[in-house]
Parts: structure tokens; C-alpha cells; sequence
């Protein structure tokens, strides 16, 4: 049933509407009163202004009509203003500051009390049930009650309004009564001075003007204040979160018809059919040259819901492929392919190649669909894992990259078997990396199972890289640190140097090579500072070499012209990565490490030539192996 406009003009959308009308229609009611009686008022002014009592009762009798005239003013066209210069002319100066100042108070607490009561009166008869008291408090603000104060008309209803605000009592008093006797003072000082020199149409033309003065001044000092300072602007403040599902998958034989894994994570998000293009790490494809028919059977066997957009392209190996070149290249190719942000890119390979296609999705069309799926054994059990994209760039390891979560990773076991046994082994320094400083009972799991890890032996293996992924997706999504915005970095353990290392090398080092160096340099370190005990720092030691480790390569050795470890200069490399203070996570035992911000680089020097001399005659094992 539709509302009456009557009716929907007396209930407006909120308060202030309904504060408006109400104000309105006492600002009629006052005007209407003033124009029906006003002549009566002027006589009976005037009548007063002829008579000057000297009789001390006739003085407090008039003293008392003119503070009831000065207190009515809210509700009886009073002009004020004469009345307090009347004052002042028939009392004296002194007498009328007293009777201009109480019958002003008395007239504002009045106005005060009528319009805390008049709102409720009427609500029910506009229709304003649902206005609550205090919704308006400081709408009126305490300068406008100051200076409204010797205005006709508006002092009166600026009192009222403030009723119906509900402005607080306490500070109302005390605004008005200070105002009051300011008003006062200078109705006194005025009417002396006017009087004195029988300037009736003066004394009559400066009541009116006063008024007028505290009006001028309050709109002046309100224009001020409106001018803008851009020194105290408020700065503007938003926070927001972005949740990520980030589903890390196990299966075998993932490009086989009725494997359901993949086919699952394609069509979770898209109603219709996905479009996809593959990206193939050129290694992975001489180990498995069958691997993209089965792509395409693949492909073909969900034609309803899945395209594959084009042949998978094969994208350069290792290191190789982190390069601007490359970048460039893989944008190109999705470009040339017409992806766009509803399209998948499927990523094969070990973590370089995922490292830099997923840089390329992260910043194509400011990010594109990405399932991972790594194909080595340090992928599967790190590099696919994390969140982490780039590229290599001005001779600096991971310069330019970007946190960009995959939409899923699906690790399949089936792809490792193709591997070399060199590649098989390097990916399990990672797993000795999270065991190390955050499993204790995995580390001694992997001490238990060393020679079947170390062969590559199908259930130990498969074993290490589940629970490998299982610590590092837990840090990444438990540690409250995913984009690595502090310092503090646990699965950077032995990476500092190793970043180095595989420089140094021109990347003959495997990464998982390098690290494994890195954690026995930083062992060492340890050992030697004190924080590691001998016993633990031998136990790491001892189950990378028994994994097949070389713990001393050939680029340990190195010494530029001064006789200084290029190696150590990795440190500093190391702590603009970080991008400011350095910090270096260390052991302090098995299953726990601490973050060190300082480096004492003489023995971290001892302790590289210790780790040089590893596996030869002059080793030694035991209390104080570190000296």
C-alpha cells in the first residue's frame, strides 16, 4: 500500500530531515507571532521607555517585567535588544547588566527545556517515532550558540534547537551563561553611553546593530575556517585482505585419461569450457619425448571441457630460462595465443622453469590462472611449493620477481623416475634443509633411512617429498609471513651462500648442491660461535655426506687478488636482498634455528676453510672440530 505524499513528507529519511521541519515550523510559529503582535509590543515599550520609577519597589517591579520580557523572548515577539537597552536606561548601568543577564539565562534554559519536551510533543503527530534522542547532539556546534546569542529570531531558536539535540546540558549552561554575560556587558556599556547623550534613535539603531556585529563576525571566522589547510588534511586509511586457496595435490600418472586430479583443478572455477596452454621444461621433454602426445591424448579425451590452445612449448632448462630473454619470450607466446585471465597456463618443469612461467603469469594481464606441476625432486619438494616467481637479472639470482600463489600444485611421482640420479639426489637437500630446522624427528627419520633415500628407493623417497611439502606449506601458510615482508626467513637456511656458490660455478652446481654446501658452512659457523654443540653439527654433516653430497667444491677454495673468499661477498648480496638489516638464520640445534643479524667474518673465514679441508686426512671429528 502506497504512502500518502502528506505522509511521507512528515516521515523523511532520517533525523536531520525531520530535525529541519520541526525547526522550520517553530521558525513560522515565532515570525507569525512577531507580525500579529507587534504593534501591541512597540506601545507598550514604549510606554515603559517614558516611564523612569525612582520608588525603589517601582525599580524592582520593573526590573522583574523586563527579566520576564527578556525570558519570554523564546516564545513572545520580544525584541530583545530594545528591552536590554530599556534596561540599561531606566536602571542604570549596573541594573541593567543584572536584569539583561538573568533574564537572558532564564530565557535560553527556557528555550532549552521547551525544546528537549516540544520535539517529543509533536513526534507522534509528524509521524517521527523512529527519531532517538542525541542522534543530533553536535549538529549545532558551540560557536554557533555563541554568536547566535544577540541575534533576533535566530538566538531563540538556536537555544530551542539545542533542546532538541540534546546538547549536553552541562556545556550548554555553561556556554550560555558566559555568552550571556558577555551579550550583557555590551548591552551595558552601550545603552550607558547612548543614554547619557539622550541618542534615543541611536540607542534604538545600536540595539539593531549589535546583533548585526556578532552575525559579520561569526560568518567572517566561519569563512576562514573554511578555507583549506592542506597541513591538516586527514590522511585516508583502508586495510583489506585477500584469502588464498592454495590446494597442493599428490598423484601418479597425471596426464592419463581417467586420472581426475587435473581435470578437477581446470574446471573448479570456470562454468564452461578452459582454454590452456602448456609450458615444458626442454629437459623434461628429451627425458620424456612421449610426454606431449600424452598431453594431447589427454586433451582430447576431455574435449567437453577442456582446449589445449596449442602444442606444448618447451621453454629452456635450469637457469637458462630465467632470463629477460626468456621472459619476453613466454610473453609473446601467451599474447600470441590470445590468453586472457580466464584461461589456465599449465607449468612443467623443475623450479627454475616454474620460477620464471610463473613470473610471466604473475605479470601478464596483472595475473593469470597457474597449476604448477613440478617434475623434479627440489620442485616438488620446495621450488613448486612456495610462492615465489622471477627471474635472474644484472648478474643477481632472483633480481626481479614477483609472491604469486599458483592456483594449484599437483606433484606427480611418476615424472621424477625420468630424472638422472645426480638430479633425483640434489632435490633432497631441501628436505634435510626444513627437517633441520624444523623436524627434528623427520631429520632422524632421514639419518634412519640415508643409504634407501640416497638409491632413490620408491616409498622412503615418496615419503621425504610429502613430508617436505607438508613443512614448507605449512610455514608458508601458518608462519603469517607468506610474501616475506620481514627479515626473518627459516627456509633460507644455507641459501645465502649457495645463491653464491652456484654463481661462482656458472651454475654447475644444482641448486640442491649448493644448499647442501650452504647449511655445512653455516654448521660449522655455528659450531665455532658456539650456538650448535658438536654432536649435532656432525650429525648434519655426516647425513649429507652419506646422501652423496660433495660438502667441498672446487669454488670453496677461490681467492680473489687480496686472498679474500669471493663466496663471503655473498653475505652482502645477501642483505640487499633482504633489503636492509642482515639476517641469517643459524642452528642452534636439530629441528631449530635462530635468526643472527651480525656476522663475525673471521670465523665465518675459518669456518670455510674448515668445510674445504671436509672429507681429507686433517678433518677431525669431535669436541672443538670447529678450531
Amino acid at each position: 500500500m502506497k504512502r500518502s505524499s502528506l505522509s511521507r513528507a512528515f516521515s523523511l529519511k532520517g533525523a536531520a530531515e525531520n530535525y529541519w521541519l520541526s525547526l522550520l515550523l517553530f521558525s513560522i510559529l515565532v515570525i507569525a507571532s512577531f507580525l500579529l503582535f507587534e504593534q501591541q509590543i512597540q506601545q507598550l515599550l514604549s510606554h515603559l521607555g517614558t516611564f523612569l520609577p525612582t520608588d525603589p519597589v517601582q525599580r524592582l517591579s520593573l526590573a522583574l517585567l523586563l527579566v520576564t520580557l527578556l525570558a519570554l523572548d523564546v516564545l513572545l515577539p520580544v525584541p530583545s535588544s530594545l528591552v536590554a537597552l530599556l534596561a540599561v536606561a531606566a536602571l542604570g548601568a549596573i541594573g541593567g547588566y543584572l536584569v539583561i543577564f538573568i533574564g537572558l539565562c532564564l530565557g535560553a534554559s527556557l528555550g532549552y527545556w521547551l525544546g528537549a519536551g516540544y520535539f517529543r510533543l509533536l513526534s507522534n503527530w509528524l509521524g517521527l517515532r523512529t527519531w532517538q534522542p542525541g542522534q543530533l547532539a553536535y549538529r549545532l556546534s558551540t560557536l554557533s550558540l555563541v554568536c547566535l546569542r544577540g541575534v533576533p529570531v535566530l538566538a531563540e531558536t538556536s537555544v530551542l534547537a539545542a533542546g532538541m539535540q540534546r546538547y549536553p546540558l552541562r556545556q550548554f549552561l555553561l556556554v550560555t551563561t558566559l555568552a550571556n554575560a558577555g551579550l550583557a556587558l555590551a548591552y551595558a556599556a552601550i545603552g550607558s553611553l547612548l543614554v547619557e547623550q539622550n541618542a534615543l534613535l541611536a540607542t534604538i539603531l545600536a540595539s539593531m546593530v549589535l546583533p548585526g556585529l556578532f552575525l559579520g563576525t561569526r560568518s567572517l571566522f566561519k569563512s576562514r575556517l573554511a578555507q583549506p589547510r592542506y597541513d591538516q588534511v586527514h590522511s585516508l586509511e583502508g586495510r583489506f585482505q585477500v584469502s588464498y586457496h592454495y590446494p597442493v595435490l599428490f598423484t601418479d600418472h597425471i596426464f592419463q585419461a581417467d586420472n581426475p586430479c587435473l581435470h578437477q583443478q581446470l574446471t573448479r572455477q570456470n562454468p564452461g569450457r578452459t582454454t590452456v596452454l602448456v609450458f615444458v621444461d626442454e629437459q623434461l621433454l628429451l627425458c620424456s619425448p612421449q610426454l606431449p602426445l600424452q598431453i594431447d591424448h589427454y586433451f582430447s579425451a576431455h574435449a567437453a571441457d577442456l582446449h589445449l590452445q596449442a602444442a606444448p612449448i618447451a621453454v629452456p632448462a635450469g637457469e637458462l630460462s630465467k632470463t629477460p630473454d626468456v621472459l619476453q619470450q613466454l610473453y609473446a607466446q601467451m599474447l600470441e595465443h590470445g590468453l586472457d585471465r580466464h584461461c589456465y597456463v599449465l607449468a612443467l618443469g623443475g623450479g627454475a622453469v616454474l620460477d620464471a612461467v610463473g613470473y610471466a603469469c604473475a605479470t601478464f594481464h596483472r595475473g593469470m590462472r597457474l597449476i604448477r606441476i613440478p617434475s623434479t625432486v627440489l620442485a616438488q619438494n620446495d621450488a613448486g611449493i612456495g610462492v615465489k616467481n622471477g627471474i635472474n637479472a644484472f648478474a643477481q639470482k632472483n633480481l626481479l620477481g614477483a609472491f604469486y600463489p599458483a592456483t594449484a600444485v599437483i606433484n606427480d611421482f611418476q615424472l621424477l623416475l625420468s630424472l638422472s640420479h645426480r638430479d633425483q639426489i640434489a632435490g633432497l637437500a631441501e628436505a634435510v634443509k626444513v627437517a633441520v630446522i624444523k623436524d627434528a624427528a623427520f631429520f632422524q627419520w632421514m639419518e634412519q633411512q640415508a643409504e634407501a633415500l640416497a638409491g632413490f628407493e620408491h616409498n622412503a623417497s615418496r615419503y621425504a617429498i610429502h613430508r617436505c611439502a607438508e613443512l614448507h606449506l605449512g610455514h608458508i601458510t601458518g608462519a603469517g609471513d607468506p610474501f616475506e615482508r620481514g627479515n626473518g626467513r627459516p627456509l633460507d637456511y644455507g641459501h645465502w651462500a649457495a645463491h653464491k656458490l652456484e654463481n661462482l660455478s656458472q651454475h654447475r652446481l644444482r641448486h640442491g648442491e649448493a644448499v647442501a654446501v650452504g647449511m655445512a658452512l653455516d654448521a660449522l659457523y655455528a659450531n665455532a660461535s658456539g650456538l650448535l654443540s658438536d654432536a649435532d653439527c656432525q650429525r648434519l654433516l655426516r647425513l649429507l655426506d652419506r646422501l652423496g653430497f660433495n660438502l667441498c667444491p672446487p669454488e670453496l677454495s677461490l681467492r680473489d687478488s687480496q686472498g679474500r673468499s669471493p663466496i663471503l661477498v655473498g653475505l652482502e648480496e645477501f642483505r640487499q636482498h633482504l633489503g636492509g638489516q642482515l639476517s641469517i638464520p643459524m642452528l642452534n640445534r636439530l629441528g631449530q634455528s635462530v635468526d643472527v643479524h651480525q656476522i663475525d667474518m673471521p670465523l665465518m673465514e675459518q669456518a670455510l676453510l674448515r668445510l674445504a679441508g671436509f672429507g681429507g686426512p686433517d678433518f677431525a671429528w669431535g669436541p672443538g672440530c670447529a678450531q
